[in-house]
């Protein structure tokens, strides 16, 4: 009783246990802090020690090179060459009771490396490797390639734990827990590839955001254990994290199996979704869960499961074995049984291609569990469009899987091999998955007319002439210089290397014409690059010409408007002159006769132009006729200086009303006519 009450205090506790670490260490990426926890077995204080000792190593290599010397991959501290001494240690290493567990936590001290012996197994050898778990998945890889004398994108390794995601180059082997010696199987491709392909990957668009960018966003999802007091956790994932993935969360933190799961709130019940694409609430989204009934044995901790771990692992192992035998016996034997577990994977009522996939992946998931190959929902047209018709770089390749529910094979294929974690992570990682089923007369018509339109009336005629126990197929699609062909039919007989074997050849093939597709398209940019520039170039270069045009038409047109008001103010001002001076003319009395018996002065005037005029005037007449007169030959007063020889006087500055006699122009002078 007391071990039950520990147990469900520590479940409890989890999820508090889980936000102290993530606050004290930083860490948002979910599954990786539930690594660190199961392998500190939920002791915040040594998982968190663990984290800072990792990181204190890193910022201080002169420390750490104090206690051992690394001189390659393969070197470790020869003080830890036994290997890891956790159980020696454990009873110095601090701890904390998990119902007391909080952030405030103990120094951190540094971090052992752990030595770890791989076993690569690669036809019908096997290469020895010894790495320290600081290092990573690419390091094995790198170790592989140099022996091999092949790059690393032809290896591929399997064999890992199935209970874990399928690792990346970028993973971490400490994040792994894995023991001190593993087996892993390496493929490579046996044949040298011949011809290539391209592949493409069209996004789709969110409510709110597009699907890329649903894909690296981080959603908060609000779970409520309806079973447990309403109890709720906040988990943050990526978009491109899978529904099952949340489903393994939940595993970790209650022990509740995701096949006892019953969840409310998916848009979609489809478990390899991934969350960018389930249509879920972005950045939040509620859910709630509870148990099948079934399940309430197992919904303690791992220390009440410590006590009778045994009995309830044989009794699961017993039940997932005997649904395995149930559908393999009534597969193989075609007993009616099968029609009573399970509906077909497609359905003759479903007339809509993308509600018959729907279908077909619910029941697919139904049959052979959640973890499966993320089946393409939507027309076979819509799939190549998917795989081939973007850019280079992002093309794939289009894998269509063909079950028959009669042959013998299709569950094993199923169960085996097209669900194990290598072929599906490939297969995500490389392809775009279509599925169909032929079992039924009608769905095998429906193939061949798709088969018949798209890849042409042969691969549609060797479809049809194949027999039942040929199935299931899987179809390696590839598009060659815009033509789509079906690269290699592979049939549900191969063991899982032969199937690992044909997909990286096809991989390899398609990597090498991609790149040719990608350095072509590549220069076609540049290409059309230079001639937008050049255009524009081209265009800008006319629109300076034809600025400089109408600048130069502009100048031209105002300088003409310039001489023309010019030339218009020129005369107006002649004419205003010419009508000054006839004026002034009128007004100049008759120039005395000679011999006149009155007194007369002569007058001789030199003009600014040397010129020399004379006139009489008689003497009694006044100063201002003498200006009128020098006036009406354009020379007015205003503008002009009438001076004297002696005494130098200028007669314009006279009183005009004064005569030539009291000015002593009489009877003759000599006057000058200068410009002011």
């Amino acid at each position: 009783m007391l071990t039950i009450t520990t147990s469900t205090t520590m479940a409890a506790n989890r999820d508090e246990i889980l936000a102290n670490f993530q606050a004290c260490t930083g860490i948002e990426n979910f599954e990786e802090c539930l690594a660190h926890l199961e392998q500190s077995n939920w002791n915040l204080t040594e998982a968190i020690n663990s984290v800072f000792g990792a990181r204190e190593n890193a910022q201080d290599q002169s420390h750490a090179q104090s206690h051992a010397t690394f001189e390659g991959p393969t070197a470790v501290p020869p003080e830890h060459l036994s290997g890891p001494k956790k159980d020696e240690d454990d009873s110095t290493a601090p701890s904390v009771p998990m119902d007391q567990a909080g952030p405030s936590v103990s120094l951190p001290q540094p971090t052992i490396l752990r030595l770890l012996q791989f076993s690569i197994h690669h036809r019908g050898s096997v290469i020895p490797l010894s790495l320290t778990d600081d290092q990573k998945v690419d390091d094995i890889k790198e170790l592989l390639a140099k022996q091999l004398d092949m790059p690393k994108i032809n290896l591929f390794l399997s064999g890992w734990d199935p209970r874990i995601m399928m690792p990346s180059d970028e993973t971490t082997l400490s994040t792994l827990h894995l023991p001190s010696e593993i087996s892993l199987t390496l493929s490579t491709p046996r044949v040298e590839p011949e011809e290539s392909l391209q592949f493409c990957s069209q996004s789709s668009n969110g409510d709110e955001l597009s699907f890329a960018e649903r894909l690296t966003r981080h959603f908060e999802l609000i779970i409520t254990d309806s079973d447990d007091g309403d109890t709720v956790y906040n988990l943050r994932y990526e978009g491109c994290k899978t529904i099952v993935d949340v489903k393994q969360g939940i595993f970790a933190l209650t022990n509740v199996q995701p096949r006892h799961q019953v969840w409310t709130g998916w848009p979609k019940d489809t478990d390899t979704m991934t969350l960018a694409a389930s249509g879920i609430d972005f950045p939040k989204h509620r859910l709630s869960f509870k148990r099948l009934g079934i399940d309430q044995p197992h919904n303690s901790s791992s220390q009440a499961a410590t006590s009778a771990g045994n009995e309830s692992s044989d009794s699961d192992e017993f039940e997932d074995a005997h649904e395995i035998m149930d559908l393999d016996d009534s597969a193989m034997f075609g007993s009616d049984s099968a029609s009573h577990r399970f509906e077909p994977l497609l359905s003759d009522d479903l007339e809509d291609v993308t509600e018959s996939l729907i279908h077909f992946s619910q029941e697919f998931s139904a049959r052979y569990g959640d973890f499966h190959p993320s089946f393409y929902l939507g027309p076979l047209e819509e799939a190549m469009k998917e795989a081939f018709s973007v850019s280079a770089k992002d093309r794939r390749l289009l894998a269509v899987y063909v079950h028959h529910d009669k042959s013998v094979q299709s569950n094993v294929f199923c169960s085996q091999l097209l669900c194990s974690d290598s072929i599906v992570s490939f297969l995500s990682q490389n392809f775009v998955t279509w599925a169909w089923d032929v079992t039924s007369p009608k769905n095998r018509e429906r193939l061949l007319q798709m088969c018949t339109k798209i890849f042409g009336s042969v691969t549609a005629a060797t479809l049809k002439n194949l027999q039942q126990d040929k199935f299931p197929l899987l179809l390696l699609v590839m598009r060659i210089r815009f033509n789509t062909e079906v690269f290699s039919v592979l049939q549900g007989n191969l063991s899982l290397d032969e199937l690992m074997t044909s997909m990286i050849s096809a991989v390899e093939v398609f990597s090498q014409q991609q790149q040719v597709e990608v350095v072509q398209e590549e220069e076609r940019r540049k290409a059309e690059m230079l001639k937008m520039e050049q255009d524009f170039a081209y265009q800008e270069s006319l629109i300076a010409d034809r600025a400089k045009q109408e600048e130069k038409e502009r100048q031209e047109r105002e300088e003409g408007e310039r001489i023309m008001r010019e030339q218009k103010e020129e005369e107006m001002k002649k004419a205003e002159e010419e009508a000054i001076r006839l004026s002034l003319e009128r007004q100049l009395v008759e120039e005395p006769e000679e011999g006149t018996s009155q007194a007369v002065s002569t007058l001789r005037m030199r003009l600014p132009s040397g010129e020399t005029v004379t006139r009489r005037f008689l003497a009694a007449e006044k100063l201002q006729m003498l200006l009128v007169f020098l006036g009406s030959k354009g020379f007015h007063s205003d503008a002009h200086k009438v001076l004297t020889t002696w005494p130098k006087r200028d007669l314009t500055t006279l009183d005009g009303q004064q005569t030539l006699q009291q000015l002593g122009l009489c009877p003759q002078e000599t006057l000058f006519v200068e410009e002011r």
